[in-house]
């Protein structure tokens, strides 16, 4: 008798099988007793299971005898006892209504699903998802000759590589959603990803999740494989669900290796594009544990080149080297350092730096430290000194983004989120891990550099202003007076992102204007802090 060419998560138990080679290792079932559960989700109380006799020429034709319980309760659980069979191979079936993991309340419509086991040596078998989709590819494998030992071990084997999982040493019919074993895991994602219809979007209905457990065991039943717009979708719902098949069904799709620590940072090319929300994304970037997808025009713009010159430079003072990185914008010529300064301790305070007194930033100061016209030497060798803060922003504004500062080396110590090309061989790294303002997640890594700012000293704004520097967002916070850090902590802390590049700043100034315009591109964030004994990296820039 010919094998049927599809399986359907319908009404239809009188599934014929082809002649096996394992005749000879048919046994006989007396007086058998089976319990076990069925699930999508669980079935409902009420609902039917049947047990098939097959053949004892080893096929798994069934005799046409059977046997038949109800569920006993919401959980899935039946029990058939007084089981008598010609041979240890049985196929069951349940039908009914079952709880939905996406709504936890019971389906519209009722589904039937099937499993195909070998009793010999077992008083236990569960009906569900795996055992469903491998089910017709058993069978299919037994009229080709397989025996159903083998039969049913690659069948297992191809169903669990297909959804991107690695086959554990359980079998599907001892897996269990409610189960807290990885195994039993792997079977509740599968289910979720099912009952959600493989769209992260809406939940379907009953009809539509009946119609892709349809979809899929058909797809699988002949080759062990799913097509690629099948594994297209599961690949997607994995990606946005963050699932633990994502990284083997990203490796299968789209060629993707390993993504470890030491690949952390590194960017790829994909075999495939992939979609994802309806985009298509062509390169992934290694975070150290996990796949982060670019488009085109993301990769494009992260690797575009930057027009500049290296050098390089040495302090007379102690005969140390450093790089520099030389630019032109709007007729002026720059070269900064690509290094941080390590003359004397290498890391300093704010007046280290500047190369005051701290007591000017303590209280009122009729002098001025800084003119308007000259530039500040602080810390820095000789024709060498501290950047004004409009000379980061011309930096920043010359290269667009904070991210073309970045060592390639700072997404291997914290990843940013971006892929990082040090397009300007600025070569800036995460030099300070702890918090610089007291609040919880304040501790990535950062890398704060001096600057300054030409303002009039007032007792009412001494204080320390930290020039946040990110992306893609702009919050401003300019207090009226210094007391009003508290009240807007909350704020503060939503300006800080992960892996940032700060330009720490003093402003003394009470006529500072919060209604100025934006600063162009870059965005940054203001964030105010009484605190000055925060240490900083120095960047000299060339007179």
């Amino acid at each position: 008798m010919t094998l049927i060419a599809s399986i359907c998560a319908c009404v239809d138990r009188n599934v014929a099988g082809g002649i096996s080679e394992e005749t000879e290792g048919v046994v006989a079932i007396t007086d058998k007793t089976i319990a076990g559960v069925s699930q999508k989700g669980p079935f409902a109380k009420g609902s039917n299971v049947y047990l098939k006799e097959t053949k004892d020429d080893g096929s798994l034709t069934p005799t046409g005898k059977e046997f038949y319980a109800t569920i006993r309760n919401n959980k899935g659980q039946f029990k058939i006892e007084n089981i008598n069979l010609e041979s240890q191979y049985a196929l069951l079936t349940v039908e009914g209504y079952y709880t939905r993991e996406s709504t936890n309340m019971f389906s519209s419509c009722a589904i039937s699903l099937n499993a195909a086991t070998d009793l010999s040596k077992r008083n236990s078998t569960n009906i569900n998802l795996l055992t469903h989709f491998e089910y017709q590819r058993i069978l299919n494998l037994v009229e080709s000759g397989a025996t159903f030992a083998k039969a049913k071990a690659q069948a297992e084997k191809e169903i669990f590589a297909a959804f991107g999982y690695e086959k554990p040493d359980r079998t599907a019919e001892d897996l269990d959603i409610t189960g807290e074993s990885e195994e039993d895991r792997i079977l509740h994602e599968i289910s979720v990803m099912v009952d959600n219809g493989l769209d992260n979007s809406y939940t379907p209905s009953c009809e539509k999740s009946k119609a892709l457990i349809d979809t899929i065991a058909n797809d699988f039943a002949t080759d062990g494989i799913f097509s690629d717009s099948l594994t297209a979708a599961i690949l997607e719902f994995s990606y946005q669900k963050n699932t633990s098949n994502t990284l083997r069904i990203l490796k299968q799709y789209a060629g993707l290796g390993a993504c470890s620590p030491v690949e952390a940072g590194n960017t790829y090319k994909m075999q495939r594009t992939v979609f994802v929300g309806g985009f298509g994304y062509d390169y992934a970037i290694c975070t150290g544990t996990s796949w982060s997808l670019l488009d085109s025009d993301e990769y494009n713009n992260a690797t575009a080149a930057i027009q500049h010159k290296t050098g390089i430079m040495t302090d007379p003072r102690d005969g140390k080297t450093y790089k520099t990185t030389s630019f032109t914008t709007n007729g002026k010529n720059y070269e900064w350092m690509a290094e941080n300064l390590q003359y004397a301790e290498g890391k300093y305070t704010w007046t280290e730096a500047m190369a005051i007194d701290d007591s000017l930033v303590n209280k009122p100061n009729s002098s001025s430290i800084l003119k308007d016209d000259s530039v500040h030497q602080g810390i820095c060798p000789e024709n060498w000194h501290i950047p004004g803060f409009w000379e980061w922003k011309d930096l920043l504004k010359y290269v667009g983004s904070p991210n073309k500062l970045y060592s390639k080396n700072w997404n291997k110590i914290y990843f940013t989120g971006f892929q990082l090309e040090d397009n300007m061989d600025f070569n800036a790294e995460p030099t300070f891990f702890e918090p610089y303002i007291d609040c919880d997640g304040c501790n990535s890594p950062y890398a704060n550099f001096i600057t300054y700012t030409l303002e009039p000293i007032t007792l009412d704004r001494a204080t320390t202003i930290y020039q946040h520097y990110i992306t893609d967002y702009y919050y401003t916070y300019i207090p009226t007076k210094v007391n009003d850090y508290a009240e807007y902590a909350d704020q503060i802390v939503k300006a800080i992102s992960k892996g940032t590049l700060n330009i720490v700043s003093a402003l003394f100034a009470s006529d500072y204007d919060a209604s100025d315009p934006y600063i162009p591109y870059p965005y940054f964030t203001i964030i105010v802090s009484t605190k000055t004994n925060f240490e900083v990296n120095v960047r000299c820039v060339k007179n």
